[in-house]
């Protein structure tokens, strides 16, 4: 191994050790477990009604919500044993997370067919940073939430700019961390630690939080380290693309009810990564013909800092609401040494990439509930405030490895540079919401207003860098209506149709995108021009919840007006020659398809017994050109078989994964590698060897398969030397152990 990759070594090691301490500990203290039981009314019914909150900004029963909303609980993760978000979503169709496993990670989340910064990420009601990335050495990703610190993720699929603004034509998916109640309950103090073990990529992770409950006020204290190296690749006899990460997180929340049964919140979030990677698998090849060496060091942070107030207990303008203040930053700085020592002129290229966002915003949500006849109204409203300034540069320095000569201009570019200019984006939005219920009919329609601004900076690096260009402002104002309606067939089932609008305005890397690249002739230039990006959305879907049991189905259909197209080729510039390149508005898409999913409880065959399944597939079209939509997947579904001991101490649950080959593709540019279909199994076991005691396994792919995920591999050639490396572990096996007080 590098020695650069050895830094981590011992942490990891520490890591391990704990992990053993904690186990044999745990171990010792197992003792037989007493049998839970349901609350009354859950056994008499035999339905839990889940609770939702990120379709309404407001807790409603699902049965009450004219969306697909998918539900995710720290008790799957930990069944799970995921050591991220991304392992969440592994049993979602639908949902995928778009990654680079040779040395990013995980980048952005899709829902149908749309990722990137078109879907709205929060955590506890706090947007997460953008994502942005240029050429192949610099990324600045949207994983930044630690998964152990998560109680509970909500995904609403497809279009939710009435509520969200311009962030979420794509979707949104909401994060909500642990609050100290959860842990002391009653006790007035309370615990966990968990730690997991995955022998795919030799990483460990640990989590460790403490709560405490005095009278009206509450807090927890949360600490997690992951660390790990690259993961195995089926395909490959060894990966060679080295990767070694470790990331640390702290959480911090204070909570305190007033005497008017009013809650005051306040966290602290805080998250460091670093990454060292060794890329090997391109070395000798193409555009890395003269390389003998492609060593990256990344280093991110990301705090978060909120305050809220929530209040009930009535009042003329509100029954309840919600005030929420947040800072949000994050910084991104990414390293590349390229060693070109096959060259003519041996050289060594030095790289660096940064980025930094800061973000403020300021939200209030409110909802009023009365009456008029026979007919009931739920009334919400709210406003939000929000306002990022985002810097990025690239630097780069070449050196000749003999003469030892350097200079500041790689392919033409003279570094340091800005791909575009320093941005202050601000956005303004203020929207109303009302529900009316008569007899089995609910009809609900929502309208959100937006003004959004966004305004360049340009400094002596950019100016310097690009004397031609004239970075633009843009001022976007943008009315998104929803409508939906709901019929209850019955107590247990609902039909529902959904309207709903979505924008997002054009944002600061598109409208000033700059490139001036002389050695190539390219030259890329701001647009004045460019307009926001829409879509018009509809949802048909029923719903059906039985003893134990539930069913769901959804069909969609949604219409993408203006989409931005980045870098694209204008031809030649009459004036100086240049090929010109600029982002531009395409004329239309189309994004169709069906969601499904559903639980089924096999008492009569045998106690504890259940089965669990989902399904999805859609077409996208470019109706433009005719052409698929590259970001659409193939179909995919899912299927469990469950089985749990009537005392609750054994669980076990064995996972199939089907995925369709990706044969629907636009291969205009070129022909695309095409990632086959596949069908893998998983099983897990959940053992609570004592009261707070459980212990977990895990074995995936159980038949050894060779698969790609075909978010890994989107956009690569067949014969790219990268794809045998970018392939999924073959059988491997995973262990946790989880301990509460």
């Amino acid at each position: 191994m590098p020695w650069h990759l050895l830094a981590t070594e011992h942490r990891r090691a520490m890591l391990q050790a704990g992990m053993f301490a904690l186990f044999c500990a745990g171990a010792a203290a197992a003792e037989p477990v007493p049998v839970e039981t349901l609350a009354e009314g859950d056994v008499d019914r035999g339905i839990i009604d889940e609770i939702v909150v990120v379709a309404n900004k407001h807790e409603r029963s699902r049965r009450d919500i004219t969306a697909n909303v998918s539900i995710f609980s720290a008790e799957d993760f930990q069944f799970e044993l995921s050591s991220s978000i991304a392992d969440v979503f592994r049993y979602a169709p639908g949902i995928d997370y778009e990654s680079d496993r040779s040395r990013f990670g995980s980048e952005s989340i899709n829902i149908r067919g749309i990722a990137g910064n078109r879907v709205a990420i929060l955590m506890d009601g706090v947007p997460v940073s953008d994502q942005f990335d240029v050429g192949s050495f610099s990324n600045a990703t949207r994983d930044i939430v630690n998964a152990g610190f998560v109680e509970q993720i909500e995904v609403l699929h497809g279009p939710a700019s009435a509520l969200y603004g311009s962030s979420a034509i794509g979707g949104v998916v909401a994060m909500r961390t642990v609050d100290p109640q959860h842990l002391s309950g009653s006790r007035g103090q309370g615990g966990q630690v968990f730690s997991n073990w995955h022998a795919a990529d030799s990483s460990v992770s640990a989590t460790a939080m403490q709560a405490f409950a005095a009278g009206p006020v509450a807090v927890l204290a949360g600490l997690s380290a992951t660390s790990g190296q690259e993961s195995e690749a089926k395909a490959a006899d060894a990966n060679l693309d080295l990767r070694d990460f470790d990331s640390r997180s702290a959480l911090l929340k204070i909570v305190a009810d007033d005497a008017w049964g009013n809650t005051w919140r306040a966290s602290l979030y805080h998250r460091e990564s670093d990454v060292q990677s060794d890329a090997q698998s391109m070395l000798g090849s193409g555009r890395f013909r003269s390389t003998t060496a492609l060593l990256g060091d990344d280093a991110y942070a990301t705090d978060i800092v909120s305050a809220e107030y929530r209040f009930a207990g009535g009042g003329q303008l509100a029954d309840d609401g919600i005030v929420r203040a947040w800072y949000q930053a994050s910084d991104f700085e990414q390293k590349t040494r390229d060693e070109r020592t096959l060259a003519p002129r041996p050289v060594a290229i030095d790289r660096l990439f940064a980025f930094e966002q800061r973000a403020t915003g300021l939200e209030a949500n409110l909802q009023k509930t009365f009456s008029t006849g026979n007919a009931d109204h739920l009334l919400s409203y709210g406003f939000e405030a929000r306002r990022r300034k985002t810097e990025e540069y690239r630097d780069g320095l070449e050196t000749g490895l003999d003469d030892l000569q350097q200079t500041n201009v790689l392919l033409g570019e003279v570094f340091p540079l800005r791909d575009f200019p320093v941005s202050t984006t601000s956005e303004w939005g203020a929207f109303v919401e009302e529900t009316i219920t008569i007899d089995r009919w609910a009809f609900t329609a929502a309208l959100r207003a937006d003004h959004y601004e966004m305004r360049p900076s340009v400094d002596s690096m950019y100016a310097e860098d690009y004397p031609f260009a004239q970075p633009v402002s843009i001022a976007e104002f943008e009315l998104s209506p929803k409508a939906g309606l709901i019929y209850h067939v019955t107590d247990a089932s609902e039909v529902y149709l959904q309207y709903s609008h979505g924008f997002r305005a054009p944002p600061y890397e598109d409208a000033n995108i700059s490139l001036e690249l002389p050695l190539f002739n390219i030259r890329a230039v701001p647009n004045p021009d460019l307009r926001s990006e829409k879509s018009d959305g509809f949802d048909l879907g029923a719903r059906w919840r039985g003893a134990g049991s539930s069913a769901h189905v959804s069909l969609f259909r949604t219409r993408y007006t203006d989409f931005i197209e980045s870098k694209v080729r204008l031809g030649p510039d009459p004036e100086t020659g240049r090929i010109l390149f600029q982002s531009q508005n395409i004329a239309a898409a189309v994004i169709e398809g069906v969601e499904a999913g559903g639980t089924v409880d096999l008492a009569t065959i045998g106690t504890g017994l259940s089965l669990d399944g989902g399904l999805f597939v859609a077409r996208g079209e470019n109706l433009d050109s005719g052409e698929p939509l590259n970001s659409v997947g193939p179909p995919q579904a899912v299927a469990s078989i469950n089985w749990q001991s009537p005392g609750g101490s054994l669980r076990t649950s064995l996972r199939g994964i089907f995925t369709d080959d990706w044969s629907a593709r636009d291969q205009s540019g070129g022909q695309l590698f095409e990632a086959p279909g596949y069908a893998v199994f998983d099983l897990y076991l959940a053992w609570r060897a004592g009261p707070s005691l459980t212990v977990r396994a895990a074995a995936t792919n159980l038949s050894d398969r060779t698969y790609w995920a075909w978010t890994d591999v989107r956009g690569l050639a067949p014969d790219d030397p990268v794809i045998p490396y970018l392939s999924h572990p073959g059988r491997s096996f995973s262990v946790g152990i989880d301990m509460t007080w």
